[in-house]
């Protein structure tokens, strides 16, 4: 019996202290993202990619981190600046949802291309840290029309 109540408490214990997810440090995950994509950073963006993440572009290309690390690496695609607003979070338990509009100037096969786009980035809280599970963009619309 005293081995249940022991177990029981130990259960209880470890469940009401797990580690909840650090919500203020999810900007800070979403910049250095940013910032991992534009110094081509394979180790900041091994730890921050989900293993089954699904990163879309806004041409409708979709990578999972296998592919965009390698892409990064082998220079087909280099981030030369990304310019973010704070993304605007939308929490609920572990997963957040986060938006923002970034002005982002990329090489893609050799040729500088500039872009506005409007950016959905899924995050979870796993392992005690944020991890990129998926990210969609689309272009924003020129209003020079």
């Amino acid at each position: 019996m005293k081995f249940l109540i022991t177990l029981s408490l130990c259960f209880l214990y470890a469940t009401g202290f797990a580690q909840q997810p650090d919500y203020a440090g999810l900007p800070h995950a979403v910049a250095d993202f940013d910032k991992a994509l534009e110094t081509r950073d394979t180790v900041a963006l091994k730890w921050l990619l989900n293993d089954k993440v699904n990163y879309g572009h806004s041409n409708g290309w979709i990578e999972n981190k296998k592919e965009l690390i390698a892409d990064l690496y082998n220079g087909m695609l280099v981030y030369k600046k990304i310019t973010a607003t704070k993304p605007e979070l939308t929490v609920s338990g572990n997963v957040v949802a986060a938006r923002s509009i970034a002005d982002i100037d990329a090489f893609m096969e050799g040729r500088l291309l500039s872009f506005k786009l409007k950016v959905l980035q899924v995050w979870i809280w796993e392992n005690e840290h944020w991890t990129l599970f998926a990210r969609q963009s689309v272009s924003v619309p020129n209003d020079n029309k």
